[in-house]
This record gives C-alpha cells, structure tokens and sequence, in this order.
C-alpha cells in the first residue's frame, strides 16, 4: 500500500479531495484507480487508511475507511540542539535524525561553530530543513513532522528543555557512558529528552562548564573521537536504545 502526507486532513473527515503534485504522482506514476487503498498521515501524529473514489483532473477524491495514532512514533520525545556544521552536514543530519525519531531539532552556534549565516541565510536554511525533514518523514513512514525549531545562540540553547526528564550533552571528554549514570531516569521512565551535540572541533570546556550549571548531564559516546554529524547519529541512536523504540520488538 502507497503511503503519503496530508496535512490537511482531520480526524472528522470522511470524504478527501488530494489534488497537487501527490494527485499527479498517484495518478500518471503509480496509476491508482478507483478502490485502490492508500495510507495517510497528517503529521502530527495519527495515520489513516483510505480508499480512491475518483480520479479527474481536479485532483483524487479518497473516502476514509479508518484512522489511528501513528505506530512509528517513538514512546520518548527527543529535542536535538545541534551546533551549526560546515557545509551541507547540518541537511544531512536534520535527514537522518528525522529517521530515528527526534520530535524536534534546534541548530545553535556555539564558541567553535565555523558558520555563523545571517538572518536572511538562517530563515532560508530553515526553510530548506523543514523541506527535507518532510520528506524523510515520508520516506520512513512517520506519522509526525519534526519541529524545526529558530536557530539560537549557546546562551539561549541552554535555557531550552527544562520541562525534559533529561537533559544532556554529548561531550568527547567525558569518559562515563550515559547507561552508567547514577541518578538518570531508567527505561521507560522519561518521556522527553533534551540532547545537545557539539560542532566540528566540539565543545570548549568553559561551555561545558556553563552547561552543568544549567542542569545537563555530561555523557560520553565511547573511546573513539566522532565526527560531529556522526556524533549526532550516534548520540539519539543511544538515546532510542536507552529510552524508546529502538532494540524493541515493533
């Protein structure tokens, strides 16, 4: 079953109108006809399953047959403030994040962030993130969209997440893995989680210091030294594992 994003639908709808270039794409690329079944999701949460009715060049016209709360939604929700990379890194870790779940991602510049764009170029990147993480949430079959959030400076990303069970910063010096911290909240007990990952070069010490002040733990992600956009991966993989869906029988 052909599965696509319609923001637009609700919970009440029984009858649909998708017009655009998804009713091009059903129509000349994947030749649905009427009483072919699709799947649906709106994004924020809930998937349905609906059945072509028509086909015209007004668009395709699906009945609704049922809907329920997305299954590919991890149990835990994970906000990543990313510091800004070089180059394309920073399109390719919003893509890849958006596959393991995060609900949410925060790009902030930090003391050792090369890229410093202006206004303009940020509220175009962002534009571009919130495109790209769209289309992974379709490609991995998500039922919701992850909130790009405005871009912020260290100060400010610090004073994000305080309503979160954990908050956490990934830091290559810290020697003692996140599993093996004494007072963390155990599997299955936290529901939000706020991790911060550092820019090519990592974080300095005096950000670090200023990050436990704030409340966030350290953590380390082993004895190699990772690649900042590695790093990323790696960090909300071990987060998945610890506390949602990842390892887990779907």
């Amino acid at each position: 079953m052909h599965h696509f994003f319609c923001e637009k639908i609700r919970p009440a709808d029984k009858v649909l109108r998708i017009d655009g270039p998804d009713a091009r794409h059903m129509t000349t690329v994947l030749r649905l006809k009427p009483g072919d079944t699709i799947g649906l999701f709106d994004g924020r949460g809930m998937e349905y399953t609906a059945a072509i009715e028509t086909v015209s060049s007004a668009g395709v016209q699906v009945r609704i047959i049922s809907g329920q709360p997305s299954r590919t939604e991890s149990p835990v929700a994970v906000t990543v403030a990313q510091a800004m990379l070089k180059d394309r890194k920073m399109d390719r870790i919003v893509r890849q994040l958006t596959e393991l779940g995060v609900c949410a991602w925060l790009p902030f510049t930090s003391r050792r962030s090369v890229p410093r764009p202006n206004p303009q170029k940020l509220a175009s990147r962002g534009e571009r993130w919130e495109r790209i993480t769209r289309e992974a949430v379709k490609q991995c079959r998500r039922g919701r969209v992850v909130e790009i959030l405005p871009a912020a400076s260290f100060d400010d990303m610090l004073h994000q997440g305080q309503d979160c069970d954990l908050r956490v910063i990934f830091w290559e010096n810290e020697t003692e893995p996140l599993s093996e911290r004494a007072g963390l909240p155990q599997q299955g007990g936290t529901g939000r989680i706020f991790a911060a990952i550092g820019p090519e070069g990592g974080f300095s010490t005096t950000e670090i210091e200023a990050a436990r002040s704030a409340g966030f733990v350290t953590a380390g992600l082993g004895p190699r030294i990772l690649r900042a956009d590695t790093a990323a991966v790696a960090a909300v993989s071990l987060l998945q594992f610890l506390y949602g869906d990842l390892g887990k029988k779907s």
